[in-house]
């Protein structure tokens, strides 16, 4: 498969390919949203706040074990590119522990819109053909609105959720490239 050939997959970070902290995904959603309604609107801090807000709330978490290896095999048959919930572009987390380049892209979240919506919107923007995620809800929107297959990371927040059928879960990244890459 040549690079051109290969689809566009977009990946969540935090929950997919970051730790949470302690170990506990606790922003996983166990409500829906409606998917005709209008988008749900964000809580929006200053720049000023956000940037040494979102160092304090995310610089000091972990990769998932086994992430950065597995996103390396996906991108032998995916193009990837990371779409956040986050405010702030987490550039420095990526140097830090050597994702940076894995990705052809990086979005993060600058709109008026909460985290699924902004995602939603994304991913058909780009016109990705796969997304993975980590919240429930996000994947529930997704499959409900997008033409985009949703891979669901497990999580025990996320666990016995009435998921849409075209929901596929997978026990992680590394799970994923197991059923898709070489």
């Amino acid at each position: 498969m040549s690079a051109d050939d290969r689809p566009l997959m977009t990946v969540d970070m935090d929950g997919v390919f970051c730790e949470p902290p302690l170990g506990q995904n606790l922003g996983i959603h166990r409500s829906f949203y409606d998917p005709t309604a209008e988008p749900h609107p964000a809580k929006v801090y200053p720049r000023w706040l956000n940037v040494p807000m979102d160092h304090i709330r995310f610089d000091f978490r972990r990769p998932m074990p086994g992430a950065r290896e597995a996103l390396l095999r996906l991108a032998t048959v995916r193009r990837l590119v990371m779409v956040t919930g986050r405010r702030t572009r987490p550039s420095w987390w990526l140097r830090h522990h050597d994702f940076d380049g894995i990705f052809e892209a990086a979005y993060v979240n600058q709109s008026t819109v909460g985290s699924a919506h902004y995602k939603q919107a994304t991913l058909r923007r780009l016109g990705a053909r796969e997304h993975v995620e980590d919240d429930g809800r996000t994947a529930q929107l997704l499959a409900q609105t997008t033409g985009v297959q949703v891979y669901l990371c497990d999580w025990p927040r996320n666990q016995g959720l009435p998921l849409d059928p075209r929901i596929e879960r997978v026990s992680n990244l590394r799970a994923l490239a197991d059923r898709l890459a070489p």
